[in-house]
């Protein structure tokens, strides 16, 4: 499968990129000239396109096939300037549920992990050799997951946005308890007496219940929340996880 896709990336869209597989996980490396532009350091409109084509070409070549692959990553790298890279994960049998409407849009929006991450040796590393290529684990899945749904939140609810900034976050699993971290920072201190009530941890257990319970995922004994601003945590195990009532918002895009 990696030379069959690499061959038809290059037929198809004339762009070179670098596949192995490793373990259950088929990675795709991306270097890419027009990622960032370089006036305002924001994502290029053209090097989306090419990413969400080569992306397309991808999943048409892994569903064509019966090949034992779970995951998905595709790092699409600046290797011109920034060393910027736009990290893509995705769960094979979250493709094949979407390709059949199983869920809707902005559901499988939610699912299809980015991540961006900075790494300078990538500068001019066109076969990105500079970057580590590992087996994804369900367990990283999920705190990805949470994490992406997290910042996709508080970025664009209409409710928590205005009121607190995410600005770091990290992850763990240690001893079957996962354990995730968030930086959740104030934006203001003048509080009506309803937003005085909103916690920013509720939003995140819910989060994680409805993660959890999208892939009935029973591998680890609980899961502990951390609001590292504030210093709260929330630790939860799977049976009280799955009693949390759940009512977040949806995107579509």
């Amino acid at each position: 499968m990696p030379q069959q896709l690499t061959k038809v990336v290059k037929d198809e869209l004339k762009a070179d990129v670098h596949v192995r597989v490793v373990g259950k996980t088929l990675w795709i490396f991306v270097p890419m000239d027009n990622l960032i532009d370089e006036q305002t350091a924001a994502w290029q409109k053209s090097g989306l396109e090419t990413l969400n084509k080569i992306m397309n070409v991808a999943h048409r070549v892994i569903l064509s096939t019966d090949a034992p692959v779970e995951f998905l990553a595709v790092a699409a790298a600046d290797v011109k300037k920034f060393g910027v890279e736009l990290l893509a994960l995705e769960y094979i049998q979250d493709l094949r549920e979407a390709v059949l409407e199983k869920f809707s849009r902005g559901e499988y929006f939610m699912r299809s992990i980015r991540d961006v991450r900075f790494n300078p040796l990538l500068i001019g590393d066109i076969l990105g050799e500079n970057r580590a290529y590992h087996d994804i684990t369900f367990e990283e899945f999920i705190s990805m997951q949470i994490i992406h749904r997290a910042k996709n939140i508080f970025a664009k609810d209409k409710t928590l946005s205005p009121l607190f900034e995410l600005k770091t976050t990290s992850w763990t699993e240690k001893f079957g308890i996962l354990k995730i971290e968030f930086e959740f920072v104030r934006k203001k201190y003048d509080l009506s007496p309803e937003e005085e009530k909103i916690n920013p941890l509720e939003t995140v257990t819910m989060i994680t219940a409805q993660t959890i319970r999208n892939y009935d995922f029973k591998d680890i004994q609980a899961v502990e929340l951390t609001d590292t601003f504030s210093k709260e945590t929330v630790k939860l195990s799977l049976e009280e996880l799955g009693k949390v009532q759940v009512k977040l918002p949806e995107y579509t895009e």
